[in-house]
């Protein structure tokens, strides 16, 4: 079979164009068709994954305010509970009077002092007490008031001691607690 030269290089392009479709067919595309579907699988990936994340922040959100809710109604309990800054300051009166007498201290005078607003939500109810007795039990007094099991701050503290052995000392301290804002 003598084919022309014109006939030859049909018969090489369209084996050629075969030999191309075939590549085509059954090698690029396929691995065209695949890298596609794992870009997509890639970016449905990347979505999950970010998807995921936000879902493990919020859950650590929500678990951290769990815990900061306990612990604001844990120092709730401490707050003064009354229905006005009058009877508040009368049971801090008390309270205080209370302490002074577990520590063996006098209580010369004690003045209710005008209560004043703490932010939005509380109120700030000082208490002016005049004291005498030992050194040590004004100490243990004071430390008791401050880490008692109510929320309070020692304002002003002013001591006057005596020459005497007992070391008896004069002390006039504001103290303040803070009672919730009455709705």
């Amino acid at each position: 079979m003598n084919l022309e030269s014109r006939e030859k290089g049909f018969l090489i392009a369209g084996l050629l164009g075969a030999l191309v479709f075939l590549l085509l067919e059954f090698v690029a595309l396929p691995q065209w068709g695949s890298a596609e579907s794992s870009s997509n699988r890639l970016f449905l990936a990347q979505k999950e994954l970010r998807y995921s994340r936000e879902l493990l922040a919020a859950k650590q959100l929500r678990e951290s305010e769990v815990v900061l809710r306990g612990r604001l109604e844990e120092q709730e309990h401490r707050l003064l509970v009354a229905p006005d800054s009058n009877e508040a300051g009368a049971q801090l009166q008390r309270w205080l009077a209370d302490h002074a007498t577990e520590q063996q201290l006098g209580l010369v005078r004690s003045e209710f002092l005008p209560p004043v607003p703490l932010r939005d939500n509380y109120i700030r109810i000082p208490v002016r007490l005049e004291l005498s007795g030992r050194i040590t039990q004004l100490t243990q007094f004071l430390t008791g008031v401050t880490s008692g099991d109510r929320i309070t701050e020692i304002e002003e503290l002013q001591l006057s001691g005596g020459s005497d052995k007992e070391k008896r000392v004069h002390c006039v301290v504001v103290i303040a607690a803070v009672m919730a804002k009455p709705k």
